[in-house]
């Protein structure tokens, strides 16, 4: 049997299998992969014909990197099939061509992909920033584009492009572009009239762009391939193939690459303002595999977070105007009204507990769908009524609560949270929670969702709570969460419905919020139990 052919994951190789020298008996061969991959081949192969024993060839794309095994049989004219013959082969991993992460204090725009030496990203208009989705991140403000030539990669040939991106303002942005004489070869971006991701082509009278639903002011991962046999390009969000285009003509051809603008010959380049991480460039269509790599963000400790909003009252750096409570991230605006005097810079947001407290955003900070974790630092001034914390809105029902409530019996109270199964006021609800035991205290709570695992939990003062005795107000360190989905309502703290219908009662919160954070990805039980007393981990250090 001879190697395997192909040149990395993806790419189709070629084996060539051949009877033993004068074993003329064989009619047929049969293969097999030895532990397949999703989108392998499974079990044995139909039967490929021969004569004599006379060479014949099979083809296999292998869909993971590594060390592989092949093992084919032989079958005699009699119709018996012969012992197994394999054959290992290493499969290279598809890297990157081009990859800018930003990572390097003294040359942030290097590339460091599989060819360094080709396509240092000039910044432009951007500066880096510690909010990066993994670190280091390049922010936009609406200014000059940063821009790369020699990269290697063009859209005239097999190409894709992926990237974490963060649109921090209701405004379109065009976050990757290829500029060509009359518009745009390529773009990738968010359009802010319809809310959604658009990847493909644009001139000034026309454009042929895929599309998928979006969500500003929130880490998405983006990623296009194209095809250039078929003419096809794929847009895939979160590791998921969302939408296909079919070109309607010849594909432009250009190499030089923007990020934060398109090409300023068109009516709108769409300079926005919004944040991108982790910009990578393949010269050929990517798989799945290579796509669904990108997105787990692994690093040693685990699957990375970080900081997706901070409402720090703990702060006196903080900027806080009359009825507004600014996130130190990415600048998101918490409307504030009903709440008490203590309104300030060190100080806390003093919520009575009645109906008209009213602290909202309009837009998710996190994707549901995906990793989070959300925590709250608050001191609880009327113990005896329960209330939300934080709770984040689908169209029709609460994707998630972080909430306080009064045991029935009458034993003290317990923080939980709560994740929907569904966005309807019946779906299924999964939930964890722990006993408050000294609500006049500063008490830290944290909800995690790990999309990994499929798994919600909490931590108080950061600690898991121990498990309970089973019963419905028993204490529950961690839970299945099966059925993820993507919510794009608004985003309440201190108020909202402790049933999944947004139409139930309201439960309002009575407490002194000290602060409010959200993180991109599951915060491990390490970071949550190493982080300073009475805040959540990476918060601002507070005033005094």
């Amino acid at each position: 049997m001879c190697p395997h052919n192909g040149t990395r994951v993806g790419v189709e190789g070629t084996f060539e299998v051949e009877a033993a020298k004068g074993d003329t008996d064989v009619d047929a061969y049969r293969w097999s992969i030895i532990g397949p991959a999703e989108g392998e081949p499974s079990g044995l192969s139909e039967p490929i014909l021969t004569k004599a024993g006379r060479a014949r060839s099979f083809s296999f794309t292998s869909q993971k990197t590594g060390l592989r095994k092949v093992q084919v049989q032989a079958r005699d004219k009699a119709g018996v099939w012969g012992s197994t013959a394999s054959y290992s082969f290493y499969v290279p991993a598809n890297e990157v061509v081009t990859e800018w992460s930003f990572t390097d204090p003294s040359n942030p725009g290097a590339n460091s992909g599989a060819d360094p030496a080709a396509g240092t990203l000039d910044l432009g208009g951007a500066v880096t920033s510690s909010v990066g989705r993994s670190g280091t991140g390049l922010q936009f403000r609406g200014g000059a584009p940063a821009t790369a030539t020699n990269t290697g990669v063009s859209t005239g040939q097999d190409f894709s492009v992926a990237l974490w991106a963060h649109v921090d303002t209701a405004e379109s942005a065009t976050l990757v572009s290829v500029p060509a004489d009359e518009g745009n070869a390529f773009e990738i971006g968010y359009d802010a009239t319809d809310g959604t991701w658009l990847a493909g082509r644009r001139s000034a009278t026309s454009a042929e762009l895929a599309s998928a639903p979006g969500i500003r002011g929130v880490w998405a991962h983006l990623a296009a391939t194209y095809s250039s046999s078929a003419n096809e390009l794929t847009l895939w969000v979160n590791g998921k193939a969302e939408s296909t285009i079919v070109y309607s003509g010849e594909v432009s051809d250009g190499a030089t690459w923007q990020l934060g603008c398109g090409n300023p010959a068109l009516p709108d380049p769409g300079c926005g303002v919004a944040t991108v991480d982790e910009v990578g460039l393949w010269d050929n269509r990517a798989t799945a595999p290579d796509i669904a790599k990108r997105v787990s963000l692994a690093d040693e400790t685990g699957y990375a977070t970080s900081m997706a909003a901070e409402w720090n009252l703990g702060v006196s750096t903080d900027t806080v105007e009359s009825g507004v409570l600014t996130d130190r991230s990415f600048g998101a605006q918490l409307q504030v009204a009903g709440a008490g005097d203590q309104y300030l810079p060190g100080g806390s947001l003093a919520l009575p507990g009645t109906a008209g407290q009213s602290i909202t955003l309009d837009h998710p900070v996190t994707d549901s769908a995906a990793s989070f974790s959300v925590a709250a630092s608050l001191r609880l001034t009327d113990p005896t009524q329960g209330g939300v914390i934080v709770q984040q809105s689908g169209e029709n029902a609460a994707a998630w609560t972080l909430g306080y409530r009064v045991k029935s019996d009458g034993s003290g109270g317990q923080v939980y949270f709560q994740m929907a199964g569904g966005d309807s006021a019946d779906a299924t609800v999964a939930e964890v929670r722990a006993d408050v035991w000294t609500p006049e205290d500063v008490n830290v709570v944290v909800g995690v969702y790990d999309a990994e695992l499929r798994r919600i939990e909490i931590y108080l003062n950061g600690f898991s709570p121990e498990l309970g005795d089973g019963s419905s107000e028993g204490q529950m360190p961690e839970a299945s969460f099966a059925t993820p989905w993507t919510a794009r309502g608004g985003f309440e703290v201190g108020n909202g419905t402790t049933t999944l219908d947004l139409a139930g009662p309201e439960a309002s919160l009575a407490a002194d919020v000290k602060g409010v954070w959200q993180y991109a990805g599951a915060l491990s039980a390490n970071d949550i139990y190493n982080a300073d007393a009475g805040l959540p981990p990476g918060a601002a250090t507070p005033v005094g």
